[in-house]
């Protein structure tokens, strides 16, 4: 019987990013899965770790195990499947791409220099034959035309179960948003369209990080459960543009809140969920004021 040595980023109950662990993990549907992760946060753990955990990987890998990597896995971070023992199991894969003007560095860097580090990761995969798992469709125009046998996408949405609410809860709030602040998640055009709900009476309701919205009612940070119960309250959510198939969008899916999303990223919409999405063009700032604001 082959043995399986995992290491795991993250693989916390309450994390977003543990629980798609846990998914990914019990995906593989392998009985025995030895599993390592961190075991305490200190002073630059979050870059030292992963490296830490190739160590483990190949330590066990000399021993005829087979490997895993899991979470925390940005496409562009090339030396994790540069050095991790040959064939490991990865996944889920993630990455972002730049939709919206540069606006400094870091987005200079998103623009420039990884669709480089993307295509060199995935030449090294399929070079070092491994099977990877994408978190969602992202990046499919990098992974199209490169890899195709041992890969997986969107597997956020793998057996996602929507539910048919039978009771109908009245919707209190206009709009839900998840406030990260990230300078690839939220822009002047989110905030200006946040400002038009306000203008038009509104009720706006934002979780996450601090915004300084002073008519939006802003509740912090919260537990999965509580923020459950403010979507069956919710019409809409506001979408960053980072990423559709965030866990907190499937999250408003499965309340059938509806998701209004920046129109540049409707390649991501997946077609048996298209009715959630709604496409909004920032740029020629097209108010579709009797959908959004009746």
């Amino acid at each position: 019987m082959k043995k399986y040595t995992a290491w795991c980023s993250d693989y916390d109950n309450i994390s977003g990013e543990g629980q798609l662990a846990k998914k990914f993990v019990k995906s593989l549907k392998l009985k025995k899965i030895k599993i390592y992760k961190p075991s305490c946060n200190f002073f630059l753990s979050e870059y030292l770790y992963p490296y830490y955990g190739i160590i483990i990987l190949w330590f066990f890998y000399l021993q005829g195990h087979r490997t895993i990597y899991v979470n925390y896995l940005p496409l562009w971070n090339v030396p994790i499947f540069l050095l991790s023992p040959p064939k490991t199991i990865f996944g889920p894969i993630t990455g972002s791409i730049q939709i919206n003007k540069l606006r400094g560095l870091k987005s200079l860097i998103r623009y420039c220099i990884f669709p480089f580090l993307y295509k060199l990761s995935l030449y090294l995969l399929k070079f070092k034959g491994n099977k990877v798992t994408f978190a969602t469709n992202i990046l499919s125009k990098y992974t199209k035309n490169i890899i195709n046998k041992n890969i997986e996408i969107n597997f956020v949405l793998k057996n996602i179960k929507l539910k048919k609410n039978k009771k109908k809860n009245k919707k209190i709030y206009d709009l839900i948003v998840y406030y990260r602040n990230h300078e690839n998640k939220f822009f002047q055009h989110h905030f200006k369209l946040i400002n038009r709900f306000l203008e038009k009476k509104k009720k706006v309701i934002i979780f996450g990080d601090y915004s300084n919205f002073p008519d939006a009612k802003y509740i912090g940070k919260q537990s999965k459960k509580i923020v459950e119960n403010y979507l069956k309250l919710s019409k809409y959510s506001l979408s960053g543009d980072d990423n559709l198939l965030s866990l907190f969008n499937l999250q408003c899916i499965q309340h059938n809140v509806k998701i209004i999303y920046n129109i540049k990223l409707k390649f991501q919409v997946v077609y048996y969920l298209r009715r959630y999405f709604v496409p909004f063009d920032y740029e020629k700032k097209i108010y579709n004021e009797k959908k959004l604001f009746n």
